[in-house]
Formats: structure tokens, sequence, C-alpha cells
């Protein structure tokens, strides 16, 4: 999809997260996999530092990310596109809003009123909103969310080619979206955000909609996401396009603005997610719904064997191009010492900290915890399989005194040569004030991984 706009949307664009690729391939995407991708593109449209790092780890695997921002007296409209080429030719792209994170945000979020919604073309966007929502006949929105979504996609013009190609000059980007949709009817657009993001993503398949795109290329996935309109909006729409709303148990946002009386209602299918012990904090964050993914990621991934041919279709989403190591490099199964709060973790920080290195490396080899991990052990499986390396890791996660449901992450890491020798060894440690304990296991391991590339992949070039 984008033939000619997305030359360009590598340059400026926005933040919805849009996945976009051929429908056969999307209709094969795992579900697991698919909001995984969805919740780690919308943490990293925040700009915090662990959003950031999310940002970093994405584009280390492949993922280039633009960013572009539209202030106008309404809004602060944001927008990341985010695009991935597969092996196999296919290309992913992630468009996705950001969710409250400044002033401006917060004034959308109170602008609670209701406007008009409805036509087919910019121009008549805007006059519509401004009839009188006592008298008009069409359906009724959120007015700082549809200010939001406008400022972001249809308000400024393309300017050049290069921004957007020949075709799209002078359109708005969500115009520009709307006519390569239309012409591509194959295409599906996937879009995505958490909270403020997540309204935007509706508004923005239901605009897109009304400029004639098909009900089967809009996918929305939101995390956290307020209503957005009344009735009349949810009836008009709820069948064209393919909502799913996902929504930790307990999180208030979600139903916030029913309970103010707005008569706002929700629609779409709405996937309940139950919090883990292990990750208890406010249910709103972002970091508790990538959480989440990523446990239904790691633990269901590949287990059904129903779905296996599908999973194993949809795999390299994900994945990244793996270093070359010379000689290659054997990993034994982690030991893991966690604290109760953190007890059930085991199995999915195991399958997370063993991906990593096959993920980054190879060839990488894995052991699984039923096999002997002593150095003498491991030495010899090392030169049985003609292995350079050997890997062994530690982690121990211990409460924080004095603060309540906070724990501090620790992973130690080993490299020995063939023989037992140490060739360098890692220490390091986080805490779970910013993130949950199973993404400090992951954020202490891709940073671990790439100090190692100085061993494993410079001296083996």
């Amino acid at each position: 999809m984008m033939r000619h706009v997305l030359a360009a949307l590598f340059l400026p664009l926005l933040l919805v997260m849009l996945l976009f690729c051929p429908a056969r391939a999307m209709a094969a995407t795992g579900e697991q996999e698919l909001e995984l991708a969805s919740s780690l593109v919308a943490m990293a449209s925040y700009s915090d530092e662990l959003s950031l790092l999310a940002r970093e780890w994405l584009t280390e695997t492949g993922w280039q990310f633009q960013s572009q921002t539209t202030s106008t007296s309404l809004a602060q409209g944001r927008y990341h596109l985010v695009v991935k080429e597969l092996p196999d030719g296919r290309r992913t792209v992630l468009l996705a809003f950001p969710g409250t994170e400044n002033v401006s945000d917060a004034k959308v979020d109170l602008r609670t009123v209701s406007v008009p919604f409805g036509g087919s073309k910019v121009e008549e966007f805007r006059t519509i909103a401004e009839q009188d929502r006592h008298a008009t006949a069409y359906p009724l929105v959120h007015k700082g969310f549809d200010d939001y979504t406008m400022t972001a996609l249809f308000h400024d013009p393309i300017e050049s080619a290069e921004d957007g190609g020949n075709k799209a000059v002078g359109q708005t980007m969500g115009e520009a979206l709307a006519a390569e949709l239309r012409e591509h009817p194959e295409e599906i657009l996937c879009l995505t955000g958490h909270s403020l993001g997540g309204a935007a993503a509706i508004l923005t398949a239901a605009r897109l909609s009304d400029m004639g795109v098909r009900p089967e290329q809009l996918r929305v996935i939101t995390f956290g996401s307020p209503a957005v309109g009344n009735t009349a909006f949810a009836r008009r729409y709820e069948k064209r396009m393919q909502l799913t709303r996902i929504v930790v148990a307990g999180d208030p946002v979600a139903a916030a603005l029913q309970s103010l009386g707005t008569r706002y209602v929700q629609f779409g299918t709405r996937t309940v997610w139950k919090q883990d012990r292990s990750s208890a904090r406010f249910e709103h964050e972002m970091v508790v719904y990538l959480d989440k993914a990523l446990r239904h990621y790691l633990v269901d991934d590949g287990a059904d064997a129903s779905t296996a041919e599908i999973d194993d279709i949809a795999r390299g989403v994900l994945d990244s191009q793996p270093k070359a190591v010379a000689g290659g490099i054997l990993v034994a199964a982690p030991t893991l010492e966690l604290d109760p709060l953190v007890a059930d973790d085991a199995a999915v920080d195991a399958k997370a900290l063993q991906g990593a290195w096959q993920n980054r490396y190879a060839p990488c080899l894995v052991r699984s915890a039923t096999e002997p991990s002593d150095i003498t052990s491991l030495s010899a499986a090392a030169r049985r399989s003609n292995c350079r390396y050997l890997v062994r890791q530690h982690v121990s996660v211990e409460r924080v005194r004095d603060e309540d449901d906070v724990v501090r992450v620790i992973l130690e890491t080993s490299v020995y040569d063939a023989k037992g020798n140490l060739v360098t060894a890692a220490s390091k440690s986080t805490t779970t004030k910013r993130m949950t304990a199973l993404e400090a296991v992951c954020y202490l391991q891709f940073s671990t991984l790439r100090d190692l590339d100085t061993v494993f992949v410079i001296q083996n070039t």
C-alpha cells in the first residue's frame, strides 16, 4: 500500500499505529504477534526514557521510524510512521498516535463537549463540526479527540513529491492515505494507540471510511481507549471498521467518559486482560499493556497446534536479522532467584532471555533447564557443537525496602570460551519504578547484548 505515499512516509509522518501489509498476509498474522507489535509501537510513540528505549530496540531489529508534529491553537497532533521490510518482500508499516503526555493533550482530553461528525472531504469535516450539535442529524463525537485527529492528519498539506509522491502534493496525509487505500483495495491499514492515541485511531478509521475506504481494509487495535462518540456514532461505524479494544481489568479510563454522563459509548470487540500480580500498578499505564502483550506472545506463541501454521506465517514482524558469530554461541538455561512477588515469571523470563540470544546472534544454540549448566558440562557441549563461546546468565529479583510492589532486577552474564576460560562478565540492574519486572528483564537483556556485540561481532569480523 501507499506505493507513492510511502516513499515519502519514510521522511515525515504520523502517530496512529498503522500496520500495513497485504491482506493475505494480514489474515495469516498470529494474534499475539499483532498485539505485541501494536503495543511495542504504541509504547515507542511516547517520548519518555523507556519509550525511547523501545524505539531503539525496534530500530535495531529493522524498523524505521519517522515522526511528525503539527501544532495549532486546538491541539498538538503527533504521529510516527514505523516501517519494516520483511525478508519475503512484505512491508509492515505501523502508524501510531501517542497518548496524553503534555498540557496540550490534557486540554484535548478535557474538551468533552460534543461536535457533529460527518462528510467525505476535509472541508466538509470542518463545516459539519461547526453545526449546532442540538440541531444536527449527524452523529456526535468528543470535540477534543476530533481536534487532535484533524490536526494530526487533515491540517497541513503535503508540499513536495518527496513527502508523498506526485499525486499527493497539495493533499493532507489523511487524504493521501485514503486515496492509496481506495486505489489498492487489497491492502489493509491497522491503526492503534493507547488512551488518547486509541481515540485518534478510531476517529481516523471513521474518517477514512467516510472517504471511501472499505471496512475490511481498516483494522483498529486500541489499548485503554475511552469512548469517542455517542450511540449514533457507534451504530454508524461499528461495521465500517474492524475494531478490537484491549482493556486491562480495572482500567478507569476506558469507561471514564461514560461515567461523566457524556453519553459517549464504546463499540467493537472488547478484549479484557487480567493484570498480573507482578505488574501491580495503575492499570491504565501503557507499560502494563505491553507487559501483558509480551506474556501472551512468549507463552502462547506456537503453543496451540491448531494455530501453529498461522503463527509460522506471521513470524518475522518482530524478528531481527541475527548478527553472524564465527564459531557460534552455546547458551545455558538461565538460573533464576525470584522474589515471591514475581515467582510466577520464571518460565516467561527464561523464554525472553533465551529468545533474545537467538534473535541477535547466529549460530546460537540454547540449552534446556533439564540439561547440566556447570562449566565442565557446558564446555563439553560447546566443543561437541563446534561453538566458540558458552554463556551463563543469572537473574535475581529482590524487594526494594520501604517501597511497596517495587523490586530490583539484577541480570548477571558470564561469557566463556569453549575451554571454560572466562572471556568477559557483566552485571546490570534496574528497578520496577518505571516498568514491570518482565520488562525490566527484557530491558537489561537488550542492554547486555548490545554491549556484548564488541565480543561476539566486532572480534569476529
